[in-house]
């Protein structure tokens, strides 16, 4: 039998409580008794927030100055005074699963590896909803096997995740940055920590419900990308080490076009092509690195003719139904076809936009996200 560690389970809030009682009611009926809960509240405290705290006062710790700090610095405050030997970061409009023994399998984790990753899917409410929840989809498909292959990662969704106390520190906490997930994980790659994708720790989170709140969100999200490849490229000499691994990732990305390309000559293999170009560029598109050429691709493909464009469509939402399926994901074909023909060729050109033009155009957008929170 595993020991059982100490577990600091850590809240930053802002502004709306979202499902903050909903996660506090869940781990403190959960059976793992070594833990404790830091709730920090980043800026003031509303009277939403404040029955809630008020409720739990006497179970929970609860920080609160009053100024806005930023989640960064908030949790890296909240940590100095934790007294667990794990960490655990949600964000406070995470579902948790309801199973007692959550933690424990947390724990079980964290004794083999020195970051766990909890997949996020998405909480559905409506159909907008139901077409962003196939980004998590994807993301998880792709962090789930490069965990299988590598135990390692080059990206971290902070929004729930677990990592060793020491490891946490070693690394030096979050740098206070618009992507501080991305940003530790890539300090983590540096030091050749164990990375682990929990499948069976899926847990489900917030996603836009309309256009003006999913800009707002892929605006920071495209900065964060944006900020870490400049990372990457400028410490290049510290993941020198690790560029096998890099490479490798990134051919996983690229290995359903590389692979129809090589077939190209063979007529058998020639309709599939167009699955490989979609799945290519599916994978690499939460990394930035699949630009407007998903849109082209699929251009190209209807002038092929609509049969061997829906054929390929075809085989790829069976790929992530398969998927869905071992993850414990939803899926819907009809909802897939609708991501694949009209959301996934606009949300990388937007990315490539916003990578392009942030200090043009795009100044007075980017000037209203508040990206520590």
């Amino acid at each position: 039998m595993k020991s059982k560690n100490f577990i600091s389970i850590f809240i930053p809030v802002y502004k709306e409580p979202k499902l903050l009682e909903d996660i506090i009611e869940k781990i403190l009926d959960n059976n793992y008794k070594e833990k404790e809960i830091l709730v920090g509240v980043d800026g003031e405290v509303t009277s939403e927030l404040r029955n809630i705290i008020d409720k739990y006062s006497d179970k929970i710790f609860i920080y609160s100055n009053g100024t806005r700090q930023g989640k960064p610095k908030l949790l890296n405050y909240l940590s100095s005074l934790a007294q667990g030997d794990f960490f655990l970061f949600l964000d406070n409009d995470v579902e948790l699963p309801r199973d007692k023994n959550f933690l424990s399998k947390l724990n079980d984790l964290l004794t083999k590896y020195d970051i766990v990753e909890l997949p996020k899917e998405a909480i559905i409410g409506n159909f907008f909803s139901r077409l962003i929840s196939y980004d998590f989809l994807i993301s998880a498909v792709l962090c789930y096997i490069v965990s299988k292959f590598f135990k390692t990662n080059l990206f971290l969704s902070g929004a729930a995740f677990g990592i060793k106390k020491e490891v946490f520190e070693e690394i030096g906490k979050f740098s206070e940055v618009i992507n501080e997930d991305w940003d530790l994980m890539l300090k983590a790659f540096r030091l050749r920590k164990k990375y682990f994708f929990a499948i069976e720790l899926k847990v489900k989170t917030v996603v836009p419900s309309n256009l003006k709140e999913w800009v707002r969100q892929r605006i920071r999200w495209s900065l964060g990308i944006k900020y870490w490849w400049k990372q990457v490229l400028k410490d290049i000499k510290q993941f020198i080490r690790g560029l096998p691994i890099i490479f490798n990732i990134i051919l996983f990305c690229c290995a359903p076009i590389i692979f129809g390309l090589i077939l190209k000559e063979f007529n058998f293999f020639s309709k599939f092509i167009p699955t490989f170009i979609i799945l290519s560029h599916q994978l690499s598109g939460n990394l930035g690195i699949a630009s407007f050429v998903y849109l082209l691709s699929i251009l190209v493909l209807l002038l092929q003719g609509v049969f061997p464009f829906l054929f390929s469509l075809f085989i790829s939402s069976a790929t992530f139904y398969l998927f869905s399926k071992f993850l414990k994901f939803r899926f819907n074909f009809k909802e897939y076809f609708i991501y694949s023909l009209f959301y996934f060729p606009v949300i990388i050109p937007f990315y490539f936009v916003c990578f392009m033009f942030e200090k043009t155009f795009l100044k007075p957008f980017v000037a209203l996200i508040d990206w520590r929170s």
